[in-house]
């Protein structure tokens, strides 16, 4: 016991040292939490019998252990037990101190101080809440819901928690101690007369304050109806009877006895009750709407309000007919949404990137996220330290706490589009991983030794970051006794919480990071020097005293956490605009980040667990007509084995292409597969969080495929059956809705692994027409450009070609992606003309190709980021212009038509 209190109180001592406020402020708050609680829940106040069942109790033990198991009568009369008040007053507090761990509640003690400094947590509208239940409710009004709106932040931090002690304190200082005091008495009478009697009074007394209790918690329902006040009325007057039958039995004689009358009396009353509200239930099974539905409109409102999804924007998809003529402008829309196209799912990069590893022993795969640099997805493959198989067991110690203290290059990245395998320098200059998850991260601290030459940790690179605490001897030999052994004179700095769930768990508990069973999905962003985990923060708050909110949980995404991977530094990035957000933002102003970085505003990702919650709670009160909700005509849900797609896409209605999550909805129980619409979130700061629902009308003789239709609807194209038995073990890539042009179409990847899956190739691309008609169109084809191509062709039309001034408008929109100055001069004067080459148009593909190789070689490759673009007759010439040693020179290409 010494030992391990040692050691505790080491590592309590190091967290102190290393976190200081931050450590201790979770503990704080929750402390104040349960010290409130407590002493509402334990504290006793009867000064003047100053008695203590827990006393009284241990006193009777005492003396039956001392006395060989007899008891004098006198002890058990609990009523005669007295305690001097010093003893009482100690007891109490020392309760109350106990009882403050056993109750301790973090986010109750946070909004307490919180709304003792002025912050609203509409703790005045609780009266009109409670009277709700006896208001008449309309279905064209939502103010009895906007009442609880504005009640929310009571209702789920403040009242259940006070309720919840309120009835401990009845259940253990009422409850108990009269029962205890009633058959202590009753003991003591049978002692004296012979005669055993039940303390009838006690148990009604007790009867009547659990119903009166019960029937007070019923103004806080999860749900309310016109059944609701009944309830709460016959809990009432059952207890005002059983209370009456106190009097009766304390005033008239024999009464105590009537156990007919009071069984008969309290048996009316419940079936008056039960009998009302099913006449009330059998009306309203006739007239539904009527009855029914002014109470869910108010439920429609305040879930729309607990999943955040009150500002989702709803348009109708408008089906437009499309043409096979396409201009310039409609093809140059094509060919940039293909370049974004996401054809390398996580299966099929993993495939890719395992070999990356090569022979390094020492490190493993941990997670995978999708990210976007310069309007580009990518793979990213984090990594975990692990130990090398065969190290004896003498070198573990060694090994997984001075050698394999971090991942030397935590990253791989591939390109979601092309499959291409990136350096991850190019974006990350920071790559050694400290703090990360899983592995040695997750399951053991690492040590630096201080002033030692030469450094232990793989690869040989020392530590030089400010991560860990530093220890000196002594305490370093208490921290684990080999320092005491091998390094007995050293400072070492001991890095500790290194998996980052748990750093953040620790100082941050209030959030989520488990998600029906699934941490919390993080990843990596970069500021171009340093490399930081973007955490979500997400709280989840219960609602079961919140009317109509039917149990559903308040969730809210109030912004990021960002942590540093080489420091373990922590700061946070809340951009709620909630009561939660202004709770958190009051109670760690120390770590906030005031003003959203600028170079985080292309990188943040909506979270995927928020966003599958809001869409499922939006599949059933996006219904905003009572009949139509009691009738269930219209609930949506996900299709199954379809999960949030994160894709670069122009949907309907967007200015340009956006970074989007996207998550196609149909029906609830339709026969068909066909879409009823597809929900998207943006991901870009200030527009992050924003959902958009394009909704098919039901009526629409233009139905949307859902993706498992267009998935059958390939395997059933006959020119796929054919290429199929010709691929190598193929597999069937993700099925994912896109926008391309003025075309909704379902791309899809289908993969071989000619090398017994060891390696990944693109063996056909299929574009899939999303808009049914009656008839299915199809196109493969090896390169996204030829598939949808061939998509085109299907429909009955003609591979688009391009002419005259259109050539001007597509060349000027391929060089705008370069994001250079565009200069257009009237005039030139140079002492030198180059032609550097004819360019007949061909495809967009080559044009872009030819572009980029001109403007590398004689722009960029001079270091300039200006190009020059001028019309002669029907050409289109594209130029750099700079002076070499003083002479002014032109090179330029020129474009034609083909």
């Amino acid at each position: 016991m010494i030992i391990i209190s040692i050691s505790q109180g080491i590592w309590f001592s190091l967290n102190l040292w290393e976190f200081g406020d931050l450590f201790i402020r979770p503990f704080y708050f929750s402390f104040i939490g349960g010290l409130i609680l407590s002493f509402i829940a334990f504290f006793r106040f009867d000064f003047r019998r100053r008695n203590s069942l827990t006393f009284w109790l241990l006193k009777l033990f005492i003396k039956f252990y001392h006395r060989a198991g007899s008891i004098e009568p006198r002890d058990l009369d609990y009523s005669a037990y007295r305690m001097s008040l010093g003893k009482f007053l100690a007891w109490q507090a020392t309760k109350t101190l106990i009882g403050a761990i056993l109750l301790s509640n973090a986010i109750f003690g946070m909004g307490v101080i919180a709304a003792l400094s002025g912050l609203d947590f509409g703790l005045t509208n609780i009266p009109r809440v409670m009277s709700l239940s006896f208001i008449p409710a309309s279905i064209n009004d939502i103010a009895p819901a906007m009442t609880v709106i504005s009640s929310i932040p009571a209702l789920t931090i403040l009242l259940p928690p006070l309720l919840s002690a309120f009835g401990l304190r009845l259940i253990l200082l009422v409850g108990l101690t009269m029962l205890v005091k009633a058959a202590s008495e009753s003991i003591m009478n049978y002692l004296k007369t012979g005669i055993i009697r039940i303390p009838v009074e006690v148990i009604e007394t007790l009867i009547a304050i659990g119903v009166a209790w019960t029937g007070f918690n019923l103004f806080f329902p999860n749900y309310i109806n016109y059944n609701t006040k009944i309830f709460i009325i016959g809990a009432f007057i059952i207890s005002a009877i059983m209370l009456l039958f106190v009097y009766l039995d304390r005033t008239k004689t024999g009464f105590i006895y009537a156990y007919t009358i009071k069984a008969g009396a309290i048996i009316l009353i419940l079936l008056a009750v039960f009998a009302i509200a099913s006449i009330q239930n059998s009306i309203a099974d006739a007239r539904r709407v009527e009855w029914l539905g002014p109470y869910v409109k108010q439920e429609i409102a305040v879930n729309r309000y607990l999943a955040d999804i009150d500002d989702v924007k709803i348009f109708i998809y408008n089906f437009t007919a499309k043409s096979n003529v396409l201009n310039s402008s409609q093809l140059s829309r094509i060919h940039r949404d293909l370049q974004t196209v996401r054809l390398w799912d996580w299966d099929a990069a993993f495939t890719k990137l395992k070999p990356e590893i090569g022979l390094i022993p020492y490190i493993d795969f941990e997670d995978s996220d999708i990210l976007r640099f310069r309007n580009r997805l990518y793979w990213s493959a984090s990594m975990k330290p692990v130990l090398p198989r065969g190290i004896p067991p003498s070198d573990i110690w060694y090994n997984e706490h001075l050698v394999y203290t971090h991942v030397p290059s935590g990253f791989l990245l591939l390109d979601a589009n092309n499959g291409t395998v990136i350096n991850p320098s190019t974006f990350f200059k920071q790559r050694r991983i400290y703090y990360g998850e899983g592995g040695l991260f997750d399951t053991t601290w690492a040590a630096i030794i201080l002033g030692k030459e030469r450094s232990d940790e793989v690869t040989g690179v020392g530590y030089h970051g400010n991560g860990g605490v530093i220890i000196s001897p002594p305490t370093t030999w208490l921290f684990d006794v080999t320092f005491l052994l091998s390094y007995p004179d050293k400072h070492v700095r001991v890095i500790r919480y290194r998996d980052v769930y748990d750093r953040m768990e620790l100082i941050l508990p209030y959030f989520t990071y488990i998600w029906r069973g699934r941490y919390v999905d993080m990843f990596p962003v970069t500021d171009g020097n340093r490399t930081y985990w973007l955490m979500p923060l997400i709280i989840r708050l219960g609602t079961s005293m919140v009317p109509w909110s039917k149990d559903h949980e308040l969730v809210r995404f109030i912004g990021y956490s960002l942590i540093d991977v080489y420091d373990g530094e922590i700061k946070l990035l809340i951009i709620g605009d909630d009561f939660v957000s202004e709770l958190i933002r009051r109670a760690y102003r120390d770590l906030l980040i005031e003003e959203f970085p600028d170079w985080l505003k292309h990188q943040t990702r909506f979270p995927e667990e928020v966003f599958e919650y809001q869409v499922d709670m939006f599949n059933t009160y996006h219904v905003e007509d009572p009949a139509t909700f009691i009738q269930a005509r219209e609930f949506y849900e996900i299709p199954k084995g379809v999960h949030v797609y994160y894709i670069i896409a122009q949907p309907p209605r967007f200015e340009r292409p956006e970074f989007i999550g996207l998550l196609s909805l149909q029906l609830r129980g339709s026969p068909g597969r066909n879409l009823a619409g597809f929900m998207v979130v943006r991901n870009d700061y200030p527009n992050l969080g924003e959902k958009i629902f394009y909704r098919v009308p039901i009526g629409s003789e233009v139905k949307l495929l859902g993706p498992s239709a267009a998935r059958e609807a390939l395997e059933r194209f006959a020119e796929f059956r054919k290429l199929r038995t010709l691929l190598e073990n193929p597999r069937i890539g993700e099925t994912i809705l896109y926008q391309i042009g003025d075309y909704l179409v379902y791309v899809i990847p289908v993969y071989t692994s000619p090398a017994g899956g060891v390696v990944a190739q693109l063996g056909t691309i299929a574009t899939v027409g999303a808009e049914f008609t009656g008839k299915y169109f199809i196109g493969l084809g090896s390169t996204p450009e030829e598939s949808f191509n061939s998509f085109l062709r299907s429909l009955g039309g003609a591979a688009p070609t391009i002419t005259g001034i259109d050539l001007y408008n597509l060349t000027m929109s391929i060089l705008r992606d370069f994001k250079l100055r565009i200069m257009y001069p009237e005039k030139i004067n140079a002492d030198l003309i180059f032609l550097e080459g004819n360019i007949t148009y061909r495809s967009l593909k080559l044009l872009r190709e030819d572009l980029s190789k001109f403007i590398s070689t004689w722009v960029t490759g001079r270091g300039l980021d200006r190009v020059l673009v001028w019309r002669l007759n029907n050409t289109v010439n594209v130029g750099s212009i700079f002076s070499e040693e003083g002479v002014v020179e032109l090179h330029y290409i020129r474009i034609v038509g083909g």
